[in-house]
């Protein structure tokens, strides 16, 4: 066999999941070799400049009290964030555009509210705060707004919420139980100073500086599993001998690369997912024509508009960088100008002037969020599969649509985490 080498723990993949893992395992002692296809570490996670302007893949949110805030301390990763303050949150609805409301105050004040809307509101965000919303797990976000809700602007405030929280567009497919967490615990949503590159180089150098062998331009075609040590195949021709092998990838690919694709299991996981798109336009200007007008949540379409560079540093002085989505629907085929055009009119009303001082953009017609929605037929978090592989000694998944922690990034940090504990506990170290 020609070009054999051999490690403990080969990664395919090098995104978020791929390097905590990888740097979890190769300070614990492990030989690492994480192999990445694409030129460059980070996966939907990298960043990239402009004109001063600081491109994220899409707009970026990290959840504060999640998994992945205890994973980079953990790990001595540095990053520095700030949190986005609710109170600048507005809501379109027929043709006003007037402040979110999101407390008893706003809720009382608001001009998008009628009496009956204004109880109903208030009632059901109290009633959520003083439940468990695991009880709604099993249950879709549809649902649960034809049981609980009569008033029409009030059906609306929940379906803008859940495609904010959730980044999806299907409230007839989502789980209720863990979107209606997010909305009433509200965690602080940070935006991550000098972009989202800062969490994968971070990552990237605490792997390297414990000793994982970290390479770019790696593309797997094949993993063979044996009995005591897993084949790993490169397009190049190497072929990897590797104790354990992590899956740091997409579901369709971790099937394809398992068994010639004929792993049952893997093969069932890739046939229930439904991966999240958006079409994401981010447009850096200088200056900003209406500096007040922060984050808008359009009540009747599945669009969302914010200026992250208000709250971090993602634009040069003077300059702003606004982010508008549109969440699509799961296997929806969009017209990628129509979408641009609707989100460019949208902006247009929001901000005034815009197309007259723009310095820099970028557009992400049909943008991957996430490998998998929480899917109400699969009970939410509970659906999902658990990283290591029944039945194949030392094959694991890691990923945001593995493990049942959390969402987005936070599972992505969550599963990379359980994956590394349970190699260190079960695997041997070979001599």
């Amino acid at each position: 066999m020609e070009h054999l080498s051999r490690t403990d723990v080969a990664v395919i993949g090098g995104g978020l999941a791929g390097l905590t893992t990888a740097a979890y395992l190769a300070r614990a002692g492990r030989s690492v070799l994480v192999l990445e296809k694409a030129g460059q570490f980070g996966g939907r996670a990298i960043t990239t400049e402009q004109s001063g302007f600081l491109f994220n893949r899409g707009i970026h949110a990290f959840y504060q009290t999640g998994p992945g805030e205890a994973v980079l301390h953990e790990l001595d990763v540095p990053y520095s964030a700030t949190s986005s303050g609710r109170s600048m949150y507005e809501a379109h609805y027929k043709d006003g555009i007037e402040p979110l409301p999101l407390n008893a105050e706003t809720i009382r004040t608001s001009r998008l509210l009628n009496d009956q809307a204004r109880a109903e509101l208030t009632r059901l965000l109290i009633g959520l705060k003083q439940s468990d919303t695991t009880r709604w797990q099993g249950i879709s976000i549809q649902d649960w707004l034809e049981q609980s809700t009569t008033q029409p602007v009030v059906r609306r405030f929940f379906e803008a919420a859940v495609r904010l929280a959730m980044y999806t567009h299907a409230p007839e497919l989502i789980d209720a139980g863990f979107a209606l967490h997010l909305i009433t615990t509200q965690p602080p949503a940070l935006r991550i100073n000098g972009g989202w590159q800062t969490l994968v180089n971070g990552l990237a150098q605490v792997a390297r500086t414990a000793g994982a062998n970290l390479q770019t331009g790696a593309r797997v075609t094949a993993v063979e599993v044996g009995e005591q040590a897993h084949l790993v195949y490169l397009a190049d021709g190497k072929t990897i001998e590797a104790t354990t092998v992590v899956l740091a990838t997409e579901p369709a690919v971790a099937a394809r690369l398992v068994a010639h694709g004929q792993h049952a299991l893997l093969r069932k996981l890739a046939e229930q997912t439904i991966p999240v798109y958006a079409a994401c336009l981010d447009i850096g200007i200088r200056p900003l024509p209406d500096p007040q007008r922060s984050v808008v949540l359009h009540f009747e379409r599945p669009l969302f508009y914010s200026v992250h560079s208000r709250d971090s540093d993602l634009a040069p002085a003077g300059g702003a960088l606004i982010h508008v989505v549109k969440y699509l629907r799961p296997n929806e085929k969009s017209d990628a100008q129509a979408d641009r055009r609707e989100m460019e009119e949208w902006l247009d009303r929001l901000q005034p002037g815009w197309r007259n001082v723009v310095v820099a953009q970028q557009y992400l017609p049909h943008m991957q969020v996430t490998g998998d929605m929480l899917q109400a037929r699969r009970k939410g978090l509970a659906g999902r599969p658990e990283p290591a592989i029944p039945n194949v000694r030392n094959l694991y998944i890691v990923g945001d649509w593995v493990g049942q922690e959390d969402y987005l990034a936070n599972a992505s940090f969550a599963s990379a985490r359980q994956a590394s504990q349970l190699i260190l506990a079960n695997v041997p170290v070979q001599q």
